[in-house]
């Protein structure tokens, strides 16, 4: 007898900036599917939306740039205990602007949600240990971003 293995993986999304309309529910939904095609079964995965002001800081603070930047991701990968679900993964933190989603969709003629969702498959690619900075790790990153976004263009449609 097979036992289905279950799913448990916990998403926290905070809106810090009421700049913008958008709903905690729908990045909890990219995340989950993102997460899912990528083989994750369980752990817990924060998302911080917020202005420019906030991740300049934290950029600043954590990555010795000081200018605001579109995506911080912050891979923790510990087990910490819950009341529910006993011992679970902290996988990390992804930090989003909004702001900068807006000026970037208009740069690359796409919409402030594509760009959000770009954000959210891109954050969790890096707390998943993918890299950017390597020509051959950048190649390999773009093509699971793709092929992500174009998997939830796709079940966005049809929802």
């Amino acid at each position: 007898m097979k036992i289905p293995r279950k799913r448990n993986v916990t998403i926290k999304v905070v809106i810090a900036t009421k700049k913008y309309r958008i709903s905690a529910h729908s990045i909890e939904k990219i995340a989950r599917v993102t997460l899912t095609r990528c083989g994750i079964r369980s752990g817990l995965l924060n998302i911080y939306l917020v202005g420019n002001r906030t991740i300049r800081r934290l950029n600043k603070t954590y990555k010795r740039r000081n200018a605001a930047t579109d995506v911080l991701a912050f891979p923790i990968g510990e087990e910490i205990p819950t009341r529910s679900h006993g011992m679970v993964c902290l996988m990390g933190e992804v930090v989003i602007s909004l702001d900068q989603a807006k000026v970037q969709a208009g740069r690359f003629h796409t919409t402030f949600r594509q760009e959000v969702i770009l954000y959210v498959i891109h954050g969790i690619l890096h707390i998943l240990g993918y890299d950017d900075i390597k020509n051959k790790d950048r190649q390999r990153m773009e093509k699971k971003q793709h092929e992500l976004l174009a998997a939830i263009t796709r079940r966005v449609k049809r929802t």
